[in-house]
This record gives structure tokens, sequence and C-alpha cells, in this order.
């Protein structure tokens, strides 16, 4: 009788282990000191909000939060050293690592989907933003002349008219890869930044998604946002 009580409370206790809310950002960053914070954007309130806080001495983080559903966008702010943005999707795998000293060298590991989406994000710019670059130079120079002759004024809606053609078909991409994968999360992250410019066309295509957690963080923002 004893040995079955027993059972019934470690499984009681897994039970509620894989139920809690709990969700926690660790991590090694060498010679740091100073507060770190948890930040994330959270339904019905305004802004960025603070969800953990943390003075560090040892380099040791260990960020805890119950207020977050994952998946969700959130923000770290490693003591004003660097501000690293990822998608969180894991409650206890999260790690940021890197050395005090090299700021921009902080980084985070462990999120699936933030992977993902760091591999679609290159891929836009290779395919979007490279070709923009030249465009955006000879815009500049145009633009900077003190007097513009027809031909650069010529010139200017030609380059202007090229840089739209780049951008409507960046977002016809975007269009695309959601409409094709109605029941990825990753898709809720592409809606909210690569068509953050078009609100109707946001929510035609967030009520045809087919998102089976409707709890998590990142739906219920990018949901109130497009009411």
């Amino acid at each position: 009788m004893k040995r079955i009580y027993l059972l019934l409370m470690a499984f009681t206790l897994v039970l509620g282990a894989c139920n809690s809310n709990k969700v926690k950002v660790r991590g090694k960053v060498t010679g740091l000191q100073g507060t770190v914070k948890l930040l994330a954007e959270m339904p019905g309130q305004q802004g960025l909000v603070i969800l953990a806080k943390q003075d560090v001495t040892d380099g040791n983080i260990e960020l805890v939060t119950e207020e977050l559903q994952i998946p969700a966008r959130v923000w770290v702010d490693v003591a004003g050293k660097n501000t690293l943005e990822f998608i969180l999707d894991t409650k206890d795998q999260i790690w940021i690592q890197g050395k005090a000293k090299f700021p921009d060298q902080i980084e985070v590991k462990g999120s699936g989907l933030d992977t993902e989406y760091a591999k679609l994000k290159k891929m836009f710019k290779e395919k979007y933003e490279g070709p923009i670059e030249p465009i955006d130079k000879s815009i500049k120079r145009i633009m900077d002349k003190p007097k513009k002759s027809k031909d650069d004024e010529v010139m200017l809606g030609v380059y202007q008219l090229q840089k739209q053609r780049y951008i409507r078909a960046r977002a016809n991409y975007a269009k695309t890869l959601i409409e094709a994968n109605p029941k990825l999360e990753l898709s809720l992250f592409l809606l909210q930044d690569e068509l953050r410019d078009s609100l109707d066309l946001q929510k035609r295509l967030f009520q045809k998604m087919e998102i089976l957690n409707k709890e998590s963080n990142v739906y219920k923002t990018i949901a109130e946002k497009l009411r």
C-alpha cells in the first residue's frame, strides 16, 4: 500500500511538472555583472513587459517566469551590453552564452523555431535585401546631388520602381509561404514581421490560419493587434 502511495505521489509530481507554466532562460556569460531582464509583449498590455529580472554577479543567468505561454518572441537585456531578440519555444532548454567583454558575440541557443526562422531570414536577405542595397546606393547618390538633371530625375524614378518591385516580391513570397503552411507557428512570426505594412492582408491571412495552440503568447498578441 505504501509503495502504491509513493508511486501515485511521484506520478502527481511528474504530471505537475509537465503542466507547469514555469519557463527558464539560463546561461553563462563570462565576466558579466549587472541586471539581466527578460521582456516580452503581453496581451492586454502596452509595450514590452519585464517578466523576470536578475542581478548577476558571477556570469550565471537564470531568468524564471510563469507568465509566458510559449512560443513567444522575447528580448533579453544583458546588463545593457546587448539585447538579444529570439523566439522562445521551450520551457527549459534556452541557453545564453558568451563573454561580457565581447557583447556583440553573446548568443542564444536551444530554440528550434528560432533556428528555422534564422534560415528564413537569411534567405530573405540574400534574395531581396542584397539586390536592394546597390539600388539604395544609386538613389542616395542622386539624392545627394545639389542639383539634379532631367536624366537624374528619370533614373531616380527607375531606381525607385526597381526597389518597389523587390519589396512587393518579398511580401508576395511571405504571403505564399504563410498560405502554404497555415498550421505552422512559424507562419505567425512571418505574418507579424513580413506583412506589418498591410493590416488588411494580415487580417485575411490570420483568419485562414489553422494554429492549434491558441493560448501561446505569439498567437494572442497577434490576435489582439488584428481585432
